[in-house]
């Protein structure tokens, strides 16, 4: 099943093993760095295939799903050409609408064999609390339905790592935070499980195969994906014209080089884009505040760059403002509001890059 995964360990010494996914794949929840799941994976096959140069792309960030995902897949994944892919956004895909995670997961798995039709991809499904408590009173697991439909159509394997811990957590006395401080990141003792599960996986379906063999592209699953799905630089944007907004070249919570930024009310930034959906890569931070935004000539909408999260700690998100626009040319015109949440610091707008499709 992972022949080529296979093929490149035993004949070409050499793998490259991505990991997109949300903060279970970031690592978030465990003591200290190392005992994530992902860390401890790359562990096991760097100590089973020793002669191998094994290299890591950390490339998942929390509280992000497919969404995000497939507008930065190839910066921040296809970018460093990765052999072996583990896919794990069914958490925080959970809320979305079914149509929207199968149109967005099949966008993924497309662009990665596009970019490398020998490439392997593994799903990982894991859970948190309040799924486990959905699925304990017959609900369904959506986002897990969604990916396991469009995996399966594209022949690619799975791993529900999370029914796994569901199951160890009803046979010792059904205390999810045993494994879960905070019903959704795992403990070590958590992480151990999802560990244990995908290496036994795939000390039985890891096997080389003669030669490295494409995987065909099938007809599509979903009646639209979104093959186009872009970062567009905000120094690079079209049309781009800034009155207030200045570019400041630093990390935008470690996630992207750069950012425009404003923190008057007042500040505005014009820009052009072609497709039929976009929104901001942004930081949300403790003194980020409100924008107005209007696509061409449309409704004035208000949109927020804070959350109670923003609280603890600054990170990187996604906003949308324009869905299913006709295609082609659209203006969008961005300014500083003179309102924020309650409890923000500040007026604050930090914009790292455009998501255009």
């Amino acid at each position: 099943m992972l022949s080529n995964t296979g093929y490149k360990l035993a004949h070409d010494k050499k793998l490259t093993i991505g990991y997109f996914g949300g903060s279970i794949t970031e690592g978030a929840g465990q003591s200290k760095p190392g005992f994530c799941y992902r860390d401890r994976v790359t562990a096991w096959m760097k100590e089973r295939y020793p002669d191998a140069d094994i290299t890591e792309i950390q490339a998942a960030i929390g509280g992000t799903g497919t969404d995000l995902g497939m507008y930065r897949c190839d910066r921040d994944l296809l970018s460093r050409k990765p052999d072996l892919v583990f896919f794990e956004f069914a958490v925080n895909d959970s809320g979305m609408a079914y149509e929207s995670v199968a149109a967005q997961t099949e966008t993924i798995f497309r662009k990665i064999l596009r970019a490398n039709p020998a490439a392997d991809i593994i799903v990982l499904y894991t859970i948190t609390g309040a799924i486990h408590n959905t699925m304990a009173s017959g609900g369904e697991y959506r986002s897990r339905a969604a990916q396991s439909a469009v995996a399966h159509h594209y022949g690619i394997p799975s791993i529900d790592v999370g029914e796994v811990l569901r199951i160890r957590t009803l046979l010792e006395g059904g205390d999810f935070t045993r494994f879960a401080k905070d019903t959704v990141h795992p403990t070590d003792e958590g992480y151990a499980i999802y560990t244990d599960c995908i290496t036994a996986w795939l000390e039985q379906n890891l096997t080389p195969g003669d030669s490295l063999t494409k995987h065909p592209l099938p007809a599509l699953f979903c009646t639209k994906v979104h093959d186009d799905a872009r970062l567009e630089d905000c120094a690079a944007l079209a049309d781009c014209r800034t009155e207030g907004f200045s570019l400041t070249e630093a990390s935008l919570c470690g996630r992207y080089p750069h950012y425009l930024e404003a923190t008057a009310p007042g500040a505005k930034l014009t820009f052009t884009f072609v497709g039929e959906n976009a929104g901001f890569y942004w930081m949300l931070a403790k003194d980020s505040g409100d924008v107005t935004v209007q696509v061409d000539d449309g409704e004035i909408r208000t949109m927020r760059s804070w959350d109670h999260y923003c609280k603890s700690f600054n990170r990187a998100g996604a906003a949308f403002f324009a869905r299913n626009l006709p295609y082609g040319k659209h203006t969008v015109t961005v300014t500083v509001a003179d309102t924020r949440a309650e409890e923000s610091e500040g007026t604050a707008i930090r914009i790292g890059a455009v998501l255009v499709s």
